[in-house]
């Protein structure tokens, strides 16, 4: 198995398992070293789940759109010309823009923002290379993703860890919704859409839990599961720009046509996270590093 890292990157989330994994240090928008290393690991099967743009703090525009468009680009140029047997790439339900109902895939997107921008370009280009040179190219519209591993300044850690001390994390807006879908099962829909070569050229699916939940929800869950008394704080952390977004999505086409659907309710995913946070003593310090909580 081989994987790829920006350099300089912290391999903190592989430590586990880095004597099983050759790992190469590239840069992505560096398409000659792309090349070479794609010639001489000569792999089967490519998951492109790279990205930049997702997270508040990266707001540079070019960058945005050199990671997510111009350097996914050229990874399709190189699945539609045979360097794989399937080349399947991380999209986002962000590319469907504001929508009051669960969006279809084959609903026009209206994507909104740099990040949405720059995933609905690379899917389009994907879509056309696909069909165009008969390469088992396939995108699939993540919707929120969480679990173990995840990055510790992102929502579900953040409830996990400060309810482990009985206490809630800064909020948003309690109204917030989103689609939210263990990491175990996204995996899983990343392998079926490997194997799957009786799909149509270029296709795209949805892989979320296809429900709604709101932040107010959620909290709710979380106290119950953990037992917090403290009351939440909504509001106290600054909106994100597409905090506003429904961002939920149907997922018929992924149950019909990859035979997917997630094996984890939220409730049973929030277990799990929790159950391998407080296995986890090497992660847990890190997340309460990142986080400030004390760790007595």
């Amino acid at each position: 198995m081989h994987a790829v890292v920006r350099p300089g990157t912290d391999t903190w989330r592989i430590e586990e398992i880095r004597g099983d994994i050759t790992l190469h240090r590239l840069e992505l928008r560096d398409a000659e070293a792309v090349r070479t290393t794609i010639g001489a690991v000569r792999a089967d099967w490519l998951f492109h789940l790279a990205a930049h743009g997702a997270y508040s703090r990266q707001t540079d525009t070019a960058a945005i759109f050199a990671t997510n468009t111009d350097a996914t680009a050229g990874l399709v140029d190189l699945a539609g010309a045979g360097a794989f047997e399937a080349f399947v790439q991380a999209g986002s339900t962000a590319e469907y823009g504001f929508k009051d109902h669960p969006a279809r895939e084959s609903e026009p997107v209206a994507p909104l923002g740099s990040y949405a921008i720059s995933k609905a370009a690379a899917t389009r280009y994907a879509r056309t290379v696909s069909m165009e040179r008969g390469a088992h190219i396939v995108t699939l519209r993540l919707s929120t993703a969480y679990g173990p591993w995840e990055d510790p300044y992102r929502l579900m850690p953040a409830l996990a860890m400060f309810g482990l001390r009985r206490r809630l994390p800064p909020l948003t807006d309690p109204k917030t919704v989103r689609d939210f879908v263990f990491v175990d099962d996204v995996c899983e829909a990343f392998v079926r859409a490997a194997r799957a070569t009786h799909l149509k050229h270029g296709s795209i699916f949805n892989i979320g839990s296809g429900t709604p939940t709101s932040l107010a929800e959620l909290v709710d869950l979380a106290r119950g599961e953990l037992a917090i008394d403290e009351q939440p704080r909504w509001s106290t952390m600054a909106p994100r720009t597409w905090d506003t977004m429904l961002c939920v999505a149907d997922c018929a086409r992924s149950r019909r046509r990859l035979g997917w659907r997630p094996s984890r309710g939220l409730a049973e995913g929030f277990r799990a996270l929790v159950d391998w946070l407080e296995r986890n003593s090497r992660a847990r310090a890190r997340y309460a590093r990142s986080m400030g909580i004390p760790l007595g």
